[in-house]
């Protein structure tokens, strides 16, 4: 008899696993013009006023592994001021969740690869993020080609403010990236464009943390509760366009590693 109970409590437990995951699986996508993930507790991304939907997609990558090839599904959901036919200073805002492969997750290094010039931890909504900055050359603008802003002043390449946050037991990074064009169109010797390969922004603390206080106020992570968790007003996104460089968002967001089965 109580091997036969043993069995009925594991068949029930089951039963209710398989209903969490498969009656009510975890959504992400977008939420108006959002991006957000159902997972307990969810997760919104709030672009700031004046920031107008320039695109968002959803592509699979296959990052690096020690042992094995893994892979990973990347939702983002990108942002620019001013909006099309608008005007005012330029700037973008990046949001992305990168969801490794059942046996996989990320690392606790979450450093950009970069030349990362002012570091700082915090936390947001309950969540611990790390922010960097750095300069972000062109050629390794991952999702330049996928916003539907003017392209010009963004041809020196940008300084980013990246927030970088693991959830889901390291199994979902989330980045989020606020940037501002490096230069004025790719103009050599515009305030801020490279001097002798080295932005003279990266010289100045003060516009370094003025920057840094615009990215802070250029979003909001939200973890909301009540029915956010059942995905209901979450959108599934359209595959991202084939201009959008898959290979270079593979090296913005890292390797992977093997799921150890611990919470590290």
């Amino acid at each position: 008899m109580p091997k036969l109970i043993a069995f009925v409590i594991v068949l029930l437990l089951a039963g209710f696993v398989y209903a969490l995951m498969y009656r009510n699986p975890v959504r992400r996508g977008l939420a108006g013009d959002m991006l957000a993930s159902s997972a307990r507790p969810a997760l919104l991304v709030r672009p700031a006023a004046g920031l107008a939907p320039a695109g968002a997609g959803v592509a699979d990558i296959a990052p690096e592994t020690a042992s094995a090839t893994g892979s990973a599904r990347v939702y983002y959901a990108l942002h620019a001021a001013p909006g099309r036919g608008g005007s005012g200073e330029p700037a973008r805002l990046a949001a992305l969740l990168a969801e490794a492969s059942s046996e996989y997750r990320w690392p606790l290094d979450v450093s950009s690869g970069l030349t990362e010039v002012r570091t700082a931890t915090g936390e947001l909504a309950g969540m611990s993020l790390r922010a960097a900055t750095f300069v972000l050359p062109p050629d390794r603008d991952a999702l330049a080609p996928a916003f539907g802003d003017d392209p010009a002043p963004w041809r020196s390449g940008a300084l980013v403010r990246r927030f970088t946050g693991l959830a889901e037991m390291r199994h979902v990074k989330m980045v989020v990236e606020y940037r501002e064009p490096l230069g004025g169109a790719g103009e050599q010797g515009g305030e801020g464009a490279p001097r002798f390969g080295h932005p003279a922004v990266l010289d100045d603390p003060a516009a370094l943390a003025a920057f840094e206080a615009r990215a802070e106020r250029a979003f909001q992570l939200e973890r909301p509760g009540g029915d956010w968790a059942r995905g209901r007003d979450i959108t599934r996104l359209d595959a991202a366009p084939e201009q959008v460089k898959r290979r270079e968002i593979t090296r913005m967001l890292g390797i992977l590693e093997r799921d150890r089965g611990d919470d590290r």
